[in-house]
């Protein structure tokens, strides 16, 4: 692991009248009761002397986090808590900085921007994929854990700003339990009907086979079901024809019965 080199031997030299100053540099609208823990509390310290010596050079707060960033990236929680008590209106530009610094710490970024509550999670997430879409659903993923109650939110942002993500969004929550996923089905095709009609075989391959491995008609039965509610949920949110409608039933061994209970109710 990396030492504080030069940087931090720069920040000792910080006089008391730089402290001082501090306080006129920005608005310091702090809106968290978040605590770090004793180790990171004092690297966000040497951090925040850092940032007072880089804006004594002229850095701009991007420039700053971007050189810590690229020097320190296992250090993304106390770097960001410093960058964003010190600039809390730059909230946009650090964590864009952070991200293009460290795309891989793109999830590490954005835990540290929800917990220390720097914006509506829907705005972070929409700067985070404009940022770096490839990571959307990391991103959307990162927003269940730690705020899950925005999660339908936060997955209609991800694919309006990058309609593309729909599919690795639906896919990553392959799994979910059933009311879960047409709740997130409804979501992305809300956000972007456009993207239904690219979206039928994601849709068909994440209802899974009707078939199972199990010799229980309860099982075979739930599997079926399961078929049905997610099927129904795209189709009443646009995001299915009803010939995509047909051919993923057919596929799926769904009878003509079943089919007429998806369109009709």
């Amino acid at each position: 692991m990396k030492v504080l080199p030069t940087l931090l031997a720069a920040s000792v030299f910080m006089t008391y009248a730089s402290y001082a100053a501090d306080s006129a540099v920005v608005d310091t609208t702090k809106s968290t009761a978040y605590v770090l823990n004793d180790e990171d509390q004092r690297l966000a310290d040497t951090y925040a002397r850092m940032l007072r010596y880089y804006e004594q050079r002229n850095f701009s707060s991007t420039r700053s986090v971007r050189v810590l960033m690229s020097n320190y990236p296992h250090h993304v929680e106390p770097i960001l808590y410093a960058a964003f008590d010190r600039y809390p209106r730059h909230y946009r530009h650090i964590i864009k900085a952070a991200i293009d610094a460290e795309p891989a710490f793109t999830r590490d970024v954005i835990s540290a921007a929800l917990n220390l509550r720097v914006a509506d999670p829907a705005e972070i997430v929409r700067i985070a994929v404009e940022t770096e879409p490839s990571y959307a659903e990391a991103i959307v993923g990162t927003v269940e854990e730690i705020d899950p109650a925005h999660l339908n939110e936060v997955i209609r942002v991800a694919v309006t700003t990058e309609p593309h993500t729909a599919d690795g969004i639906l896919r990553a929550n392959k799994e979910a339990e059933v009311s879960k996923l047409e709740s997130i089905i409804q979501a992305v095709l809300a956000a972007a009907p456009a993207v239904g009609g690219y979206l039928a075989d994601t849709i068909s391959d994440i209802i899974g086979s009707a078939d199972t491995d199990e010799d229980s008609n309860i099982a075979q039965d739930q599997e079926r079901q399961r078929a049905i509610k997610l099927l129904r949920s795209a189709y009443n949110a646009g995001g299915l024809t009803e010939e995509q409608l047909h051919a993923i039933a057919a596929r799926h061994d769904l009878s003509s019965q079943e089919l007429e209970s998806i369109i009709n109710q």
